[in-house]
């Protein structure tokens, strides 16, 4: 069994529950091997990640692995939260009383040569099983079918900002504007691809440097009228700006009748409509 390096970089309590982990799937024979995952196998792990394994077990073993799953954790370690990952069956995620995040993916034998779980770093293959791991795919770039309709869902959201306006409800109109945040977010971190493989939790390394600033400097606003008109407006025209030379790039076709009906029926309702932009 081999105990990465790579483990020193997590927070401390890591190192003995990763121990601890070994000691008691090792002793099992129905798992025949144990790879660390996640970001400790891309080789981008720091002090803010957790510990992810992934097992594979025998075939004929899988069904009775998989519904003890708390017995086998319990070994483990104590936790305050322990979850089963739906269509995953035997896999979980966790939380320790020392806050370390433990999730598990269960894996049969025979499906590692079809597994989507490829990066990995192994710590005991007790059947030669690693080197079945498919390779990783080639990198793929930007999608202009993810492009296009993250475009046609801003276009959707941005018309239905009325609502907000007619309940004089700024709480809706705060997560409206983050729904707003959230799409340019994405539409960005397309734009960017390929990038190389990364975690939820690893947010702002997706864009570039003047993405990042772009996005830090545009308003969060706050629950009043004025505070949630500016900001949802800003954000509107900073999505807009980014989209246009993305779907030119693309090739992907712009909305214009979609776009042509928004901006009237925001402006029908005494709305800016992308005054601040160069499509207003």
């Amino acid at each position: 069994m081999t105990r990465p390096p790579v483990l020193d970089l997590l927070e401390p309590g890591y190192g003995p529950l990763f121990d601890r982990a070994v000691e008691v799937l090792g002793a099992d024979e129905r798992v025949r091997a144990l790879w660390l995952s996640g970001s400790l196998a891309r080789g981008a792990a720091d002090a803010g990640s957790d510990l992810d394994l992934l097992l594979a077990v025998r075939d004929v073993d899988l069904d009775a692995f998989a519904t003890s799953w708390r017995a086998w954790l319990r070994a483990i370690t104590p936790t305050v939260i322990a979850r089963p990952l739906p269509f995953l069956p035997g896999s979980l995620y966790s939380v320790t009383p020392g806050r370390e995040r433990l999730d598990v993916v269960v894996e049969a034998a025979s499906a590692i040569a079809s597994t989507p779980f490829v990066p990995r770093l192994v710590v005991f293959d007790r059947d030669g099983l690693d080197h079945e791991v498919p390779a990783p795919p080639p990198p793929a770039g930007p999608s202009s079918d993810r492009v296009a309709g993250l475009v046609e869902e801003f276009f959707r959201d941005y018309g239905m900002f009325p609502v907000v306006v007619l309940r004089e409800d700024w709480l809706l109109g705060l997560e409206a504007t983050h729904l707003v945040r959230s799409l340019l977010y994405r539409l960005l971190v397309e734009a960017n691809a390929p990038l190389p493989a990364m975690g939820v939790k690893q947010w702002g390394a997706k864009l570039t440097p003047v993405q990042r600033a772009r996005l830090e400097a545009l308003p969060m606003g706050d629950a009043s009228r004025t505070g949630v008109l500016a900001a949802h407006e800003a954000v509107a025209v900073a999505f807009v700006d980014a989209a246009v030379p993305i779907c030119a790039e693309l090739g992907v076709e712009w909305p214009c009748a979609l776009e042509a009906a928004t901006l009237r029926y925001l402006r029908d309702h005494g709305l800016p409509a992308l005054e601040g932009s160069n499509r207003g």
